[in-house]
């Protein structure tokens, strides 16, 4: 089971003097489980890729499977919206297309429109308050605009999960929040990926990317420059400084301290580990014990 891109370019305005080719020949496969880090400066072709994932755009050559099955293939309208189901995609600030009059509605809008009964949308909208933090009788009636950014956020989000999507796609799911929301928000996201959810996230945080993601993949003028774990991408920083990216804070301390002289790995995330490699140099050098 996976979700694969093949080969993919996409033409904005094909033949006309503003043509643009956002995409060139991309190349992607998400395998069943793993969470996927999308990372590259403004206009290098992120949101374009994802939007391809479920069929929001089809692509001007090239072909995207989800389990192995085109999704833009002649097929029946019917089999083609239930594939591109399995790919739920939350865009960036969620919460301003939230629209009915209380949480409830919203969540289970979805699901409604899938012909479900009355009792199994409600058994989806429970189960999905209960798994996003969010006390179904407390939240149910309340309009989703009397909620706090996060709230809103979460109900959003709701809504995509509601429809039980076996891939999770997210384009700058913090932006806006404040640290305490946006800590809450990734340790959801986090959770979504421990209990079995494919994730994509698309971010222009790279210690986000560094600290949840498995996989990589750095992006440029619609093309995919680089791409591994973070441990492999994040060893190229030179070349990310160029394209405009960077590497993450706790990174640029290792790097800093390997060019002062100070022998520490550079491919450590963890806040822990990397206090323990720092206590660890420093020793060294004084010839003493790091405890």
């Amino acid at each position: 089971m996976s979700l694969e891109v093949k080969h993919v370019t996409y033409i904005y305005q094909k033949g006309s003097p503003t043509e643009n080719h956002a995409l060139q020949d991309i190349c992607l496969k998400i395998d069943e489980g793993e969470f996927l880090g999308i990372v590259g400066h403004t206009g290098s072709g992120k949101s374009t890729l994802i939007q391809h994932l479920n069929g929001l755009l089809k692509p001007s050559e090239g072909e995207v499977l989800v389990n192995g099955v085109d999704i833009n293939q002649k097929e029946s309208r019917a089999k083609l919206k239930e594939l591109r189901m399995q790919v739920g995609l939350v865009f960036q600030y969620p919460e301003y297309q939230l629209f009915e009059e209380t949480v409830e509605n919203d969540i289970a809008f979805g699901p409604r429109s899938l012909g479900l009964s009355e009792q199994e949308i409600k058994e989806r909208v429970q189960h999905t308050m209960e798994l996003l933090n969010l006390d179904y009788e407390k939240f149910r009636n309340k309009s989703p605009f009397e909620l706090s950014g996060g709230e809103k956020r979460k109900v959003a989000i709701a809504g995509v999960l509601a429809m039980q999507p076996q891939y999770l796609v997210l384009d700058e799911p913090t932006a806006g929040l404040d640290p305490k929301g946006r800590q809450e928000f990734l340790e959801l996201i986090a959770m979504l990926h421990r209990q079995g959810m494919t994730i994509v996230m698309v971010s222009h945080s790279m210690d986000d990317i560094a600290r949840y993601a498995q996989k990589m993949i750095v992006m440029e003028h619609g093309q995919i420059k680089l791409s591994g774990t973070p441990q492999e991408v994040f060893s190229h920083p030179v070349e990310l400084e160029q394209i405009g990216v960077g590497v993450p804070t706790l990174t640029k301390l290792l790097l800093h301290l390997k060019e002062r002289g100070f022998h520490v790995r550079t491919d450590l995330f963890n806040v822990n580990e990397v206090k323990k490699e720092i206590l660890t140099a420093l020793s060294e050098r004084k010839g003493g014990n790091p405890c």
